[in-house]
Parts: structure tokens; C-alpha cells; sequence
């Protein structure tokens, strides 16, 4: 009879490989046609390459096996190291997508969290030691476990195959920058627009924690509108900015492409595509004013079309490129991404640390060296993940699940800091209307347990303004663009006659009256 040990033992070492990959599939599949919105580049790569992965891993893990094969003594020990290396990533995988590093802190609290997360590395420890023990029958086990998971091999596989044959071509997935001759500005008034993300109003403006040092937000308050009542459109950051942009009220949006994404108006119901309506961008073109966006989350770049410079900065999900090895690579590091560890390093923040340094790079640039009139920017900051190290003033993953996020506010305040002081030096700071807000509140906040959903801030210097005024009056920061095109037509001159215009068009659209929020925090 011919010996199909070889068989079997390759068999089991990819479906092992296979399941290693778990948390890699459950991003993967199903592959939803419609859901690419976010990706920053076509997921062909991605699919391809852990289906590559497996089988590279799989043929390493049965080159073990067949070495053990050869030495009795020695297989139990291979199989153990085998079953566990698996075990770990597939249960640490399988947990990671359904609770990511945000929502299990949000979930349990901060002190549960903690709890939670060493009984869990408790029970792995005693695990690996059973198992130690049980070594021998656990290679007696090795013939018959791997093949028990061969079927999810076909499953993964077959589904993956399916999907790199409905794919949306790759070029829908650019570009990420766009640049276009930019006419001469010709509006009266410059205006810059500040988004920082995830911005909490009573914990940085209304009952700011002693110690907290936020010296440019405070400056700048001095003279500025202070909204004490403002909200945003919704909590979530798919929804609120298309919603700010374009100043319509929203009741959600869904992802139906690359470069598509439909808005669920608010008052008729209707499902419009985002790239299609009319957004600031739009008016300020009309105006014959110059534009330009800088902006994290959203692909900016494929859906705005009217801004003369528009740079987006891709958040992450999982890993794509238009490069299949840098796809394969990043796949098998993000299998040992292990965010829960106190030593390990995560992806997530080495990739909102490239945003922030990237985004104000080009920021900075544009202010020094281009002339336009109005300036939208959306900053990752201080969403999670904390990247940021207050005492040292430095980049790095902040684990601190207390005080991580006001180190991420010191570092908005930093970024908002540098840009006023290079306006001041190219001469622009004092004549322009310059706004300040949130997309929503901090959703998941580890400091004291109270979810403000009511609240984001808002501040806005208007040209010239040497004062505080405060507007204690509720309303939705869907008017934003509205106060913005008041202002540079002329209408709005000073905080003062901001207030009154706020004041009407709460008044005139009762849809504003509302709270849009799910109080869920994004997965990270």
C-alpha cells in the first residue's frame, strides 16, 4: 500500500498554517463587493497574499513535521510547539475581531479590562504548561487534529478564489493625492476649518482635568466664539464628516464601492452618492476661491472633486498595497500583533504616527508655500490609538489606558499650535476665520467612565476678533458650512452676528433639533 504519511502530514501543516491566519480571514471574508470604501488600495493583494502565506508557512510547518518524523524523541516537542504557536494566534485572532483593543477597554472599564486580560494570559500560561506535560499524547494527537480543520482550508480558499474574480478594478482605489492649478484667490476672507478627531468637550474644555496643559486651544479661545452647547452630527466619523461637508443632516451613510459612499438623508429618507452633492468645496469654487484638504479616514481624494489640493491619509484596517510582497509581509506581522502585551508594538499606532507626521508636513507646506483661500483639515488626532508621550514629547504606542488620550489631546494641541504660529508668519493668521471643532465626543472613554455624547467643542476666530464671546445656545455643527459661506459672502462679520445667524438657522430647521448619536466607538 502506498504511504500517504506525506500526504497527511502536508495536509495537516497547511490547514494548521491556515488556521494560524484566522484573524486575517475574519477581515477578509466575506468579501462584500460594496465594501471597499475604506480601502487605500484594491484588497486583490490582500487576498492573494494570505492565501500565499498559508501555503509558504504551511510548507515550513511541514518541514518540521517531517524532520520530528525522523526522531522519535523529538516530534512531541515539534507538535506541541506547533499546536501552541497556532492556538495563540488563532484564539488571540479570533478575539481581536470580535472585540477589537478600543472596544474591550470600552466594554469592561479600564480596571475590569486589566482584570479581564490577566485572568486570559492566566489560563493561556496554564495551558501551555497541560500541555508541556502532555506532550507525548499530544503528538499522538497531531495525526488526527490537523485534518479536523482541512475543511476550513477549502472554505477560506474557495472563498478568497471567488473573490479576487469580483473585485472592482484597482485603479478605483486612486489616487490618494490630487493637485490642480489653483486659480488666484479671490476671496475676501481666508478661512481654515480644523477637524481634530475624537475631541471631547467637557474633558478638555468644560471640566478639563487639573495638570492638563493645553496651552494653543486656550490661547486660542481667548479670541474666539466659545460654543458651550454645540454637537455634531453623529458619533461616528463615516457619518459626520460627509455630513459637515456638505452640510446636510444624515441619519447614516453606507459603503457601496471604492469610491462611493451613499448618504441616508435625514429628512426625505433618500439615498444620495456623497461624491454627487454639493459640498463646501463646491461653493468655495463658485466663489472663485482656491482650495485644499488634508484628511485622515475618508478617500478623500476619490470622492472630492472640487478641491484644488486634496491629500488623504489612509486609516487601517488591514494591510493592502498595489505590492504584493510588502501585502505578504505586513499579513504575517500582523498575525503576532499582539496590542494586548505590554512590550509588543502595534501596527496601529506606527500607522497613526505616519498620519500625524505626514499630514502636518504637508499642512505646514501648504501654508508656507501656497495661497489658499479656504484650508479643510481633518486630523487623526486625538482618536485612538495614543501615540504620543507628553513627558517626553515624543512618538510612541502610549499604553496608558487612563491618561493615553489626553496625551493624544496634548499632541492636537501641538499640531494646532504649529500651524497658528506658521499663519502668524506668512502674515495670515490675524485676517482669517479660523474654526475649530470635533467629528464626536471621546466614545470610549478609560478616564472617568462619563460618555458626554452631547457635546463637541467649537471655537472660531473671526477676522480680526481681539475677544471672547460665549454662545451658550444648543446646536448642530451641520451648520458649519453654512456660517462659513455666511461669513466669506459677507453676512457674518463677527462672532456677535454669528450668534444671530446661529440662532435662525437652529430655528429654521427642525431636523437640528435632535441628537444624532449610536455612542459606539470605530473598531481600531
Amino acid at each position: 500500500m502506498p504511504d500517504n504519511s506525506r500526504w497527511r502530514d502536508f495536509v495537516g501543516s497547511v490547514s494548521l498554517a491556515n488556521l494560524m491566519f484566522l484573524k486575517l480571514w475574519l477581515k477578509l471574508l466575506p468579501y462584500l463587493p460594496g465594501g471597499n470604501y475604506l480601502a487605500p488600495y484594491s484588497p486583490f493583494n490582500s487576498y492573494l497574499g494570505v492565501m500565499l502565506n498559508v501555503l509558504i508557512w504551511g510548507t515550513f510547518f511541514f518541514g518540521l513535521v517531517r524532520l520530528g518524523r525522523k526522531r522519535e524523541r523529538l516530534f512531541p516537542w515539534v507538535a506541541l510547539c506547533l499546536f501552541l504557536l497556532v492556538g495563540i494566534a488563532a484564539i488571540y485572532g479570533a478575539g481581536m475581531s470580535v472585540i477589537s483593543f478600543t472596544r474591550f477597554i470600552f466594554l469592561f472599564g479600564e480596571k475590569n479590562a486589566v482584570l479581564v486580560e490577566i485572568a486570559c494570559w492566566t489560563v493561556a500560561v496554564g495551558a501551555i504548561l497541560l500541555f508541556i506535560a502532555q506532550r507525548e499524547r499530544v503528538g499522538r494527537l497531531y495525526r488526527v487534529i490537523p485534518l479536523l480543520v482541512a475543511p476550513f482550508l477549502l472554505v477560506t480558499f474557495g472563498r478568497a478564489t471567488a473573490a479576487l474574480f469580483g473585485m472592482e478594478p484597482a485603479a478605483q482605489f486612486h489616487p490618494h493625492r490630487v493637485e490642480r492649478p489653483a486659480p488666484p484667490n479671490a476671496l475676501a476672507r481666508r478661512v481654515v476649518w480644523v477637524i481634530f478627531d475624537e475631541t471631547d468637550y467637557r474633558l478638555c474644555f468644560g471640566e478639563r482635568p487639573a495638570g492638563l496643559s493645553l496651552p494653543a486651544f486656550d490661547t486660542f479661545a481667548e479670541s474666539s466664539l466659545q460654543a458651550t452647547r454645540a454637537y455634531s452630527p453623529s458619533d461616528a466619523t463615516q457619518v459626520s464628516l460627509p455630513a459637515l461637508l456638505t452640510g446636510i443632516p444624515l441619519k447614516t451613510t453606507e459603503a457601496a464601492g471604492a469610491r462611493r459612499l451613499d448618504l441616508v438623508r435625514a429628512d426625505t429618507g433618500a439615498r444620495v452618492d456623497f461624491s454627487a452633492q454639493e459640498n463646501i468645496f463646491d461653493a468655495i469654487r463658485q466663489r472663485h476661491g482656491s482650495s485644499a484638504l488634508f484628511g485622515w479616514y475618508h478617500p478623500y481624494a476619490r470622492v472630492i472633486r472640487s478641491a484644488d489640493l486634496c491629500r488623504d491619509y489612509p486609516r487601517y484596517n488591514f494591510w493592502t498595497s498595489d505590492r504584493l510582497f510588502d501585502v505578504m509581509w505586513h499579513q504575517s506581522l500582523e498575525v503576532w500583533d499582539m496590542r494586548f502585551l505590554p512590550f509588543s508594538n502595534t501596527m496601529l499606532g506606527n500607522n497613526q504616527i505616519g498620519i500625524v507626521t505626514a499630514m502636518q508636513a504637508d499642512v505646514l507646506d501648504a501654508v508656507r508655500n501656497r495661497d489658499f483661500g479656504f484650508l479643510f483639515l481633518h486630523y487623526s488626532v486625538p482618536h485612538s490609538p495614543n501615540v504620543y508621550d507628553r513627558r517626553t514629547g515624543r512618538f510612541g504606542f502610549n499604553r496608558n489606558k487612563r491618561e493615553g488620550y489626553f496625551d493624544n489631546v496634548i499632541l492636537a494641541d501641538r499640531l494646532f499650535g504649529e500651524l497658528r504660529r506658521e499663519m502668524e508668519r506668512q502674515g495670515t493668521w490675524d485676517d482669517a476665520l479660523v474654526i475649530v471643532s470635533s467629528d464626536h465626543h471621546w466614545r470610549t472613554n478609560t478616564y472617568d467612565g462619563k460618555i458626554d455624547f452631547e457635546h463637541v467643542p467649537f471655537l472660531a476666530k473671526f477676522p480680526g476678533q481681539r475677544h471672547p464671546v460665549v454662545y451658550d445656545s444648543r446646536f448642530n455643527t451641520v451648520l458649519t458650512k453654512g456660517l462659513i459661506l455666511a461669513t466669506v459672502d459677507g453676512k457674518v462679520r463677527s462672532a456677535e452676528e454669528a450668534t444671530v445667524w446661529l440662532d435662525r438657522a437652529t430655528r429654521e430647521n427642525h431636523l437640528l433639533q435632535g441628537i444624532f448619536s449610536k455612542n459606539q466607538p470605530d473598531a481600531d
